[in-house]
């Protein structure tokens, strides 16, 4: 698979959600969503050679998809210059997919494989709430207290004194120091719920349990007494997501290896050519807005071969039991350690991302991620349900990032041959729907901002998509994925000439031509 740029999937789980808020089309452009419709037209009598009728098409008539599209009223204008892609499969199904848990042995099993006979302890405790760290937020606090008073500002002003009372009390009972080996785990996966009856008092617990509920967790780090810096987290999570994560540097511990959100995590990278200096005026999915000077690190190098370090990450995914995922995108990459500031550290890797394959298609998820976050009747919701991938970063070591995100158990097939729609049809929902989902909404009297979509990309694959009334089960159907830039004068005005979005525009079910919503997931 050609290189593509890594964000795409990964940072793009929530980052690119690239259609603006437009106003309401017409109905008639609208197809409606009915699950049980489409798995009627998947059915489709059995044509088994639907697949190849569309394929057939593509290769005689649609191999470049070229077109200008530009309405005025609406201000947007898209450049379609396009190679159309279609797998080399002998058929697409229908499957039914649900979340899948982290099991103890799979946790075994990467836990030998990245950390052999090194010893882990409570990850916790690297961010303990020591007296120097308590007493940091007092200071800091009491500054803001000051400015509040300065202002005449008494509600601030208020809720910061009680927060500085809060802390107060918190630093008379915080430790002055923590030592990590006289925590020692017993390496097996934890009930969040015991780990909280247990230390209730213990804000990591207590922001674990608030999060995840009745999920479970493991979180081991090693001592870092060599200088080697191994972190290894999972959680089975209904709200936000089950996933298993390792990083290992020489430069100290990931700061976001427990983050809730499964894919939010991912370290940040920017695309280096072999020989070049890194871009770092842009993340590979959004502006990097930090200051400061970064440093390569000297003591982390990267001289192996792409070839090389890919065929270390195959063999690992091997030891593993996941040779269904495969490489989607891979590059050379300059990755940032830790939190930065005026002065940040990084390292070259190659990143692999890999997908699983079901029939020979990938399926990726680029438009399947589900969210809901909002009131339900009086009780406010949030729960996540994001893309499944693989993400390994390679340096001269070997691996150090592993990432195995929102893991899917196929359960069933529900169609075995499913029927698709000609490319045709897809291509004239796409022409119909691109201008709609990304025009600017603009209040009465006030000008539309202009947008301007250049689509490079038209790939058929899997996606999952989520079943409406069921937030942790779905399906995996065959979907066209519309992939380029976007750029609006909103962005360009707040973040500079140059700034645009990369990633998926436009996702249509190739059973019934639906267009998919990435929040609904359907």
């Amino acid at each position: 698979m050609r290189k593509k740029g890594i964000a795409l999937l990964l940072a793009g789980i929530v980052a690119f959600a690239l259609a603006g808020c437009a106003d309401n089309p017409e109905k008639s452009v609208i197809k409606e969503k009915n699950m049980d419709k489409m798995l009627e037209q998947a059915e489709g009598g059995q044509d088994a050679s639907s697949y190849e009728k569309v394929k057939d098409e593509v290769q005689k008539k649609y191999e470049t998809y070229q077109t200008t599209i530009k309405d005025k009223k609406l201000k947007v204008k898209v450049d379609v210059d396009a190679k159309v892609e279609i797998p080399e499969a002998k058929k697409l199904s229908v499957y039914r997919v649900s979340a899948k848990k982290i099991q103890q042995d799979f946790l075994d099993q990467a836990r030998k494989a990245l950390v052999p006979k090194v010893p882990l302890y409570d990850g916790s405790k690297t961010d303990a709430r020591t007296k120097s760290v308590v007493a940091k937020e007092i200071g800091e606090t009491e500054g803001y207290l000051a400015d509040a008073k300065k202002s005449e500002d008494k509600g601030s002003a208020e809720e910061y004194a009680q927060q500085i009372k809060e802390l107060k009390e918190e630093y008379k009972k915080a430790p002055a120091k923590v030592n990590l080996t006289d925590f020692p785990l017993n390496n097996k996966i934890q009930s969040i719920q015991k780990l909280y009856d247990g230390n209730q008092e213990d804000s990591f617990y207590r922001w674990l349990h608030d999060l995840h509920g009745n999920g479970q967790v493991f979180y081991g780090v090693s001592d870092g007494k060599d200088e080697k810096y191994h972190s290894l987290y999972m959680q089975n999570s209904k709200n936000y997501g089950n996933c298993l994560r390792y990083h290992y540097s020489k430069n100290g511990y990931s700061s976001n290896i427990y983050h809730a959100d499964v894919g939010s995590d991912i370290p940040r990278l920017y695309p280096c050519e072999e020989g070049k200096a890194p871009d770092f005026s842009k993340r590979t999915d959004e502006v990097d807005e930090r200051g400061g000077t970064k440093r390569l690190v000297d003591n982390e190098p990267l001289t192996i071969s792409e070839q090389e370090a890919e065929k270390q990450a195959n063999d690992f995914l091997g030891k593993l039991g996941l040779q269904e995922y495969q490489c989607y995108e891979k590059g050379r990459y300059a990755q940032i350690l830790g939190e930065g500031g005026s002065e940040a550290k990084y390292r070259m890797v190659y990143r692999f991302l890999c997908l699983r394959k079901l029939d020979g298609v990938f399926v990726n998820n680029q438009a399947g991620f589900k969210l809901t976050d909002g009131f339900q009747g009086n009780q406010y919701v949030k729960k996540m349900w994001e893309s499944e991938a693989v993400a390994l970063s390679v340096n001269d070591r070997g691996i150090v990032d592993f990432y195995y995100l929102s893991p899917l158990s196929i359960n069933k097939t529900v169609v075995e041959k499913s029927k698709i729609m000609p490319f045709s049809e897809i291509k004239d929902t796409f022409e119909q729907m691109v201008v709609i989902e990304n025009a600017k909404n603009a209040s009465e009297g006030e000008e539309r901002e202009q947008v301007s979509i250049r689509v490079t990309d038209v790939n058929l694959v899997y996606t999952r998509i989520s079943e409406k009334d069921s937030f942790d089960t779905g399906l995996v159907v065959p979907v066209w994925n519309f992939e380029g830039t976007v750029v609006d004068e909103a962005e360009v005005g707040k973040y500079g000439e140059g700034y645009e979005k990369k990633g998926n525009i436009l996702s249509i079910n190739a059973i019934d031509g639906s267009v998919i919503n990435q929040e609904l997931g359907y």
